[in-house]
């Protein structure tokens, strides 16, 4: 049976997530997502140049992982930031028409490009950042902060009939994101991600 007693560990996953990222990433970002509210006329979001070296530094809207098309727009899509330096990305909607039922995710990637070298035999790695910008649409029913307490959790078959899996269901308009869940104390762990609003999303069992 499963314990209805299921703590998730979401904020000490997004620690790590961000303690992993600052130690590969010079070009570091002000957030961990963007809001973009239907009233609004934009969104913004710092960046800084912690590093040493001078960068380039390349911005882009996608709606997911082969999804080039947004209708989304962020300056500027180009600029060069020198060590210690500031900016501010901006985030503007285009065109589209968008659920006003639910909110919307979309994916703003910051991709920190290293200037030539002038050294040789030298190995560059140009560091691609990537958070969520969750299109917001006016009089959403519920609130942000209630909709996890709307989630129903229930135990269901495996893949292809194999073994079995915590459905988590969000009934709710907003987007979720759980980074895991302990089951029965540390017993039984999964891994877990993003449940879109008014669906269900599968986690295996082991």
């Amino acid at each position: 049976m499963l314990n209805k007693r299921i703590i998730t560990s979401a904020i000490l996953g997004s620690v790590l997530m961000m303690s992993a990222l600052a130690a590969n990433a010079s070009v570091m970002l002000g957030g961990t997502r963007v809001i973009l509210g239907e009233k609004d006329r934009q969104a913004s979001i710092p960046l800084k140049n912690t590093g040493t070296s001078p960068y380039v530094v390349q911005t882009w809207v996608d709606a997911g992982e082969g999804k080039n098309k947004a209708p989304l727009l962020v300056t500027p899509p180009l600029s060069r930031l020198d060590p210690g330096a500031e900016n501010i990305l901006r985030i503007v909607r285009i065109s589209g028409d968008l659920p006003s039922d639910r909110e919307t995710v979309f994916w703003l990637n910051v991709k920190e490009i290293p200037e030539k070298s002038d050294q040789v035999n030298v190995l560059q790695v140009a560091v691609r950042t990537r958070i969520k910008i969750f299109y917001r649409p006016a009089g959403l029913a519920g609130k942000p902060d209630e909709a996890r307490s709307l989630v129903a959790l229930s135990v269901v078959p495996g893949q292809d009939g194999k073994g079995a899996a915590l459905r988590v269901s969000n009934p709710s308009a907003y987007n979720l994101t759980f980074t895991g869940f302990k089951i029965n104390g540390d017993k039984e762990q999964t891994k877990a991600g993003m449940v879109l609003p008014f669906s269900s999303s599968d986690f295996p069992l082991t």
